[in-house]
C-alpha cells in the first residue's frame, strides 16, 4: 500500500512532471559526467526510474550502446516516456525491487533521484549487482541526509546519509569508482509555490500524512519557524560503482 500511495502521486503528475524536473535534469546530466569521465560505451543499459524518459534521453545522447532498456512503477509517465523515446528504447512497466534481468546481462544500470523509494535498498543494490556483468558500472543520483532543512522531519521522508549509501554499496558487491555530493538551492515566490514543484513532479508524498500528500496540508505545519525565505535546499549524493568482482 505504501508503495502504491506514492505510484499515485507519480500518476497524478504526468502532465506537469517535464516542466517542474529542473533539479532532476541537472542530477541526472550531473550523474552523466560523473559516469563519462571513466566510461561511455557499453553494452546493454538500464535507466530504472526513468519516469518520463528525461533522464534516459539524456543517456542515449550521450553515451554508445547496443541495447537500452527504461524501466518505470507508473504506467503514466512511463506512457510519456514511450512517446518521446525512439523504438530502440525498450519501455518495461515494473518496479525496482521485481527482478527483471537475467543475471551478468547489463553492462550499466543508471538510476536518476529515484532510490529513496526502494522500501528496501539494500535488498535492491543487490539485484542491481546480480543484473551487472563483470566489473559493470551502476551511476545513480539520489536526496541524501539534509534534504529540503526548510521542512520539518516530521513531513520528509528518512533518507540515507553518503556514508551509509556507501556501507550499503559495499555490503552488497560494488566497489566505489567516485562519489561527490551538491546542494541545489530553488528559490519561489511562496511556500505554496514551493509544494507546488513538488506536488507537480510526483514528490509530494508525506510519510505522515501518507493518505493526503503534502497538498493538502497547513504550508505552515510544514515548515520551521525561522525559515523566511521562501525556498527548498536539495542536498543529493553522485554515486559511481563497479561490480566488485570475486
Amino acid at each position: 500500500m505504501y508503495k502504491e500511495r506514492i505510484k499515485h502521486h507519480f500518476n497524478r503528475a504526468y502532465k506537469t512532471y517535464d516542466d517542474y524536473c529542473a533539479v532532476q535534469n541537472d542530477a541526472s546530466q550531473r550523474t552523466l559526467e560523473l559516469l563519462m569521465q571513466h566510461e561511455f560505451h557499453f553494452e546493454e543499459i538500464a535507466d530504472f526510474a526513468c519516469g518520463t524518459g528525461e533522464s534516459t534521453l539524456r543517456l542515449i545522447k550521450q553515451i554508445r550502446y547496443e541495447k537500452c532498456y527504461a524501466i518505470d512503477f507508473s504506467d503514466k509517465l512511463l506512457n510519456v516516456a514511450e512517446n518521446k523515446l525512439p523504438d530502440t528504447v525498450r519501455c518495461i512497466l515494473s518496479d525496482f525491487d521485481t527482478s527483471l534481468f537475467p543475471n551478468d546481462s547489463l553492462a550499466l544500470i543508471f538510476c536518476n533521484m529515484g532510490l529513496q523509494w526502494s522500501l528496501n535498498l539494500e535488498r535492491t543494490l543487490s539485484l542491481f549487482n546480480r543484473y551487472l556483468t563483470k566489473n559493470g558500472y551502476f551511476a545513480f543520483s539520489m536526496p541524501v541526509t539534509g534534504n529540503f532543512p526548510e521542512m520539518k522531519t516530521e513531513f520528509k521522508s528518512l533518507l540515507f546519509s553518503s556514508e551509509q549509501i556507501i556501507h550499503i554499496l559495499n555490503n552488497t558487491g560494488f566497489k566505489l569508482v567516485a562519489h561527490c555530493g551538491y546542494k541545489n538551492i530553488q528559490l519561489f515566490e511562496s511556500y505554496c509555490y514551493a509544494l507546488k514543484s513538488l506536488q507537480r513532479t510526483g514528490a509530494n508524498f508525506s510519510p505522515k500524512f501518507n493518505n493526503k500528500g503534502l497538498k493538502r496540508v497547513n504550508v505552515r505545519e510544514i515548515f520551521v519557524e525561522d525559515c523566511m525565505v521562501p525556498k527548498l535546499t536539495y542536498h543529493i549524493g553522485f554515486f559511481l560503482c563497479q561490480k566488485r568482482s570475486l
